[in-house]
């Protein structure tokens, strides 16, 4: 979405248009998912800031002041929310944590995640279903591979249709450097999938 249009959906936030807020969801809930789940690790999580991050946008539009950067201003928000609920719920989090390998929890996370997607990007049952899952799960363990900064990186490359000078101004690296994890991230993903 272009600066102008984004700055458009806010004024009519602002005036209580809740179409505005669609258009701004549909457009960047990936992004804002994706954001979340590098943080925080646990889709339910994920999925629970993210849901906040579009009804605090909604509330505080009226105080929107456009700095031709909306992306990164979202993103940076999301972050902050993020490290709010890891603050508020780090005890629970930290439990949740303990026992990644248990069959249970991943029995949990299969069938919780079906084809890939977190209810908010729910996808009615259709041919296919199965590769698709299959297909999303073989990517979800070749992601694992990545560094975090490698796994940011790729999702805001790929998720967010960030360029690599964009990329470069929100982490403030190089952007040498940004395209050179970005390299490196894709090698280890061409790799896994091509041997498994």
């Amino acid at each position: 979405m272009e600066e102008k249009a984004f700055e458009e959906c806010m004024k009519r936030m602002a005036s209580g248009d809740r179409d505005a807020l669609r258009i701004v969801y549909e457009a960047y809930l990936k992004l804002i998912f994706s954001v979340c789940m590098n943080q925080l690790k646990q889709r339910e999580a994920a999925e629970d800031v993210a849901s906040e991050f579009f009804i605090r946008l909604f509330q505080s539009s009226g105080s929107f002041r456009g700095n031709g950067h909306h992306r990164a201003w979202m993103i940076t928000i999301a972050r902050n929310m993020c490290i709010d609920y890891m603050r508020k719920n780090g005890r629970e989090m930290a439990v949740l944590d303990q026992d990644p390998g248990e069959t249970e929890g991943a029995k949990r996370e299969i069938s919780s995640d079906s084809a890939g997607e977190t209810p908010m990007f729910h996808r009615s049952d259709g041919p296919g279903l199965a590769e698709q899952t299959v297909n999303r799960l073989t990517l979800d363990a070749a992601m694992k591979l990545l560094s975090a900064t490698e796994k940011e990186i790729v999702d805001l490359k790929l998720a967010g249709g960030f360029t690599f000078r964009e990329i470069s101004e929100m982490l403030s690296m190089a952007q040498g450097t940004v395209s050179w994890h970005y390299n490196e991230a894709m090698k280890k993903l061409r790799r896994y999938l091509q041997d498994g």
